[in-house]
């Protein structure tokens, strides 16, 4: 049996944490589902986007961006369904899709995620909430009439990311392995890994057909051919980055050397997470002897 909370109570419930993600101010957030397949969406706010599925069964959510908003996410869920969310998965552990882990926690919701997940987020100390159900390869759920496969992907850009696999809808969230707005973001840090990033987008391409609709952590629904552009993309740079390595350059010299330049305009990113400096940092570190 699930509780339902009011959408005032959740605010309230979430207001508490909102000193964990500093000043930011996320008054003017709006969530905007977007229909994607079937009874899939994603919701799209201020962080990763959620995936969201509904049916007689009740909810199946895909993280939960920051602890604030969780009034805000569970108002634009109930607008669809007045079942609850039974079901929480955590694609990684970054704390836009991990921050409302402890509200809908507290709210009924079963949280899921990778063995890593729970172990790098004690290892960084995060403050959010780690998921409470951890699995090592892939575990399945039954539910609104379609089998929800998540599954461990190769370390990319974390070593807990999954991928979360709608198998009657035909739907893939990636989490951040895979975006649309820039620049793969590989998390050395916690475990992520550039060639580990272009295995996890084989497997992505693998798994997937013409058809399948792909949900990244950031960014717009995508398609295999897009992925396979994207995938490409990195084998040609880590060809380059292999290159200025046997020729002796540097860390620095090779982010000088303009071996992105002409995916820039489209994949750069003007702040640290998804710039070529960042990606081209990762792929020297995994590339180097």
């Amino acid at each position: 049996m699930f509780r339902r909370i009011s959408c005032k109570s959740l605010m309230l419930l979430a207001l508490p944490l909102s000193t964990l993600v500093g000043a930011q101010d996320f008054k003017p957030v709006e969530m905007i589902v977007h229909p994607v397949s079937g009874n899939v969406s994603y919701i799209e706010g201020s962080g990763g986007n959620m995936g969201l599925f509904i049916g007689d069964d009740g909810v199946f959510l895909i993280d939960d961006q920051y602890a604030p908003l969780t009034g805000k996410i569970v108002a634009a869920i109930g607008k669809l369904t007045d079942k609850p969310v039974r079901f929480l998965i955590n694609t990684h552990m970054h704390p836009d899709h991990t921050g409302g882990n402890e509200n809908f926690g507290k709210l009924g919701a079963t949280i899921f995620g990778h063995d890593n997940v729970r172990i790098q987020m004690a290892l960084s100390d995060y403050a959010e909430e780690p998921p409470l159900v951890t699995f090592s390869e892939d575990i399945r759920f039954h539910i609104n009439g379609d089998t929800v496969h998540v599954f461990k992907t190769p370390d990319a850009h974390t070593n807990g990311d999954s991928f979360i696999r709608f198998m009657a809808a035909n739907v893939i969230h990636t989490g951040d392995v895979y975006r649309t707005t820039t620049y793969p973001y590989i998390d050395v840090a916690n475990g992520g890994s550039f060639l580990g990033t272009i295995k996890a987008l084989d497997l992505l391409i693998e798994v997937s057909d013409s058809k399948t609709r792909i949900i990244p952590g950031h960014g717009v629904v995508s398609n295999v051919a897009e992925v396979r552009a994207v995938r490409d993309m990195l084998l040609i740079i880590r060809d380059r980055v292999i290159t200025s390595i046997a020729a002796g350059m540097t860390l620095e010299q090779t982010q000088k050397a303009g071996l992105t330049a002409e995916y820039d305009p489209r994949w750069a990113s003007a702040t640290r997470i998804g710039s070529p400096e960042e990606l081209l940092r990762a792929a020297y570190a995994d590339l180097s002897p």
